[in-house]
């Protein structure tokens, strides 16, 4: 029996999901925010990278098989929920519970929450080697605790590591893809108990216009909140507006206020929608169709997509 080779390609958006934005021939039109032209892919063939979920373990060997596999059980749960979203079947409470797992896989698993990990680690990494050596005896004593308990030489001048330490102009901080990854999924129950409490609208699009998806199709604002605040915006604030399409028919809409159910929406609200999945995607919009107006539309937004800043 041949032994199958570990799995690599991983999707961080699901082959399922992107299948409802295909056209009538199975394909998806992929838009990018850059200059680059637009092209025709396949759902396998996209929205995926190398080793996404892969780990290395204690033994220094790479798990690419763990974490994928269980991405895919979820995924078959996931695509059971949709299809009776789809169908207009009424959802039962453990049908919720999946849903809003589901929402909040859509806004863990992608690279915009582990590139956004990622920097905010970093950051705060930096902050904390400045709050270190802004102080000389203690940063000196750290030193010398750390060569004693390590039996190791930091190999050069106490003071110039120091100095060179409390200016973060100096240097970048890198934090692995992998740790990120973990941090993000670690996240994964909490957003989905959250999302779970909120209201669940499923809007229908029009026979004009269809909804499009991205590379992190979820997105959520306050369109009450001044961009210019200090505060930033959360989940549990009350204004909050998630949207999530879930094909090119139907789009989800969280909310802690408005209606619930499967509602008609107008051409108005699917433009709307689009445009918060666009302004949200990193690099790359998925659609059914090829247009002009599309990519001119999504290389408007270059570089509109949500950034955590850490303070």
């Amino acid at each position: 029996m041949v032994k199958q080779k570990p799995k690599k390609r991983h999707h961080y958006i699901p082959v399922f999901y992107l299948n409802g934005f295909t056209n009538k021939n199975g394909c998806l039109y992929v838009y990018d925010k850059d200059s680059n032209p637009v092209f025709e892919s396949s759902s396998q063939g996209i929205a995926y990278e190398n080793h996404y979920f892969s780990f290395m373990t204690p033994h220094g060997e790479r798990d690419s098989e763990t974490v994928e596999n269980t991405v895919m059980l979820w995924e078959g749960e996931f695509a059971r929920i949709v299809k009776k979203i789809h169908d207009h079947e009424d959802l039962t409470d453990d049908d919720y519970i999946v849903f809003s797992f589901f929402v909040a896989s859509m806004m863990v698993r992608v690279p915009n929450m582990r590139d956004n990990i990622r920097k905010a680690t970093g950051e705060t990494i930096k902050h904390m080697n400045v709050f270190m050596s802004s102080h000389k005896e203690n940063f000196e004593r750290m030193i010398k605790r750390y060569e004693c308990n390590t039996g190791k030489q930091i190999g050069m001048d106490v003071e110039e590591l120091r100095q060179w330490m409390n200016n973060p102009d100096n240097y970048d901080m890198t934090v692995d893809k992998e740790y990120a990854t973990g941090m993000a999924l670690c996240l994964f129950e909490d957003f989905a108990k959250v999302f779970f409490q909120m209201k669940w609208a499923f809007l229908k699009a029009t026979a004009d216009y269809k909804y499009v998806t991205g590379d992190n199709p979820l997105r959520y604002i306050d369109p009450t909140h001044n961009p210019r605040s200090f505060y930033g915006v959360g989940l549990a604030n009350k204004n909050i507006e998630v949207s999530l399409p879930l094909s090119k028919e139907i789009c989800a809409f969280g909310s802690w206020k408005y209606r619930e159910g499967h509602i008609q929406a107008s051409n108005q609200h699917v433009k709307h929608l689009n445009r918060m999945t666009v302004s949200a995607s990193v690099k790359f919009i998925f659609a059914d169709n090829k247009s002009e107006v599309i990519d001119q539309f999504v290389k408007k937004h270059k570089g509109s997509h949500p950034v955590m800043v850490v303070g």
